[in-house]
């Protein structure tokens, strides 16, 4: 058994060797480093602009749609229906739930349209 992992480990090892990354000098990846925080910083989480045709909700492989989002900001009550019970519910974990009803994923757009049934077309 242990034979096997040293060998697996020496496979891997011999993979990364081969990758482009690994021929990177220190400076090079301090220098993506300080690229991509500025990029963090520019967009603040966000994705942008010219990105966002690429990656809509309905070609991502989500656990959940716009529906059950509406179904779980409306079902939260604290204490009652909380995140542990929603995160069971619809079968994805508790961190998912809290940044729905922080509105950071399925997102809506304004906050009288969290408080009424909006469709699909008003969030962003």
């Amino acid at each position: 058994m242990a034979s096997e992992l040293k060998k697996s480990q020496q496979e891997l090892w011999i993979q990364l060797e081969d990758h482009p990354l690994m021929r990177r000098t220190d400076k090079q990846l301090e220098g993506q480093v300080k690229i991509s925080l500025l990029y963090q910083d520019r967009f603040q989480g966000s994705q942008p602009e010219s990105l966002k045709e690429y990656n809509p909700p309905d070609r991502r492989k989500c656990k959940i749609n716009w529906e059950q989002a509406d179904k779980i900001r409306s079902s939260y009550i604290p204490g009652v229906h909380g995140k542990k019970k929603l995160a069971k519910e619809f079968g994805v974990s508790k961190a998912v739930i809290t940044r729905i009803l922080k509105n950071e994923s399925w997102k809506i757009k304004s906050l009288e349209s969290a408080s009424t049934n909006c469709s699909a077309s008003c969030r962003g």
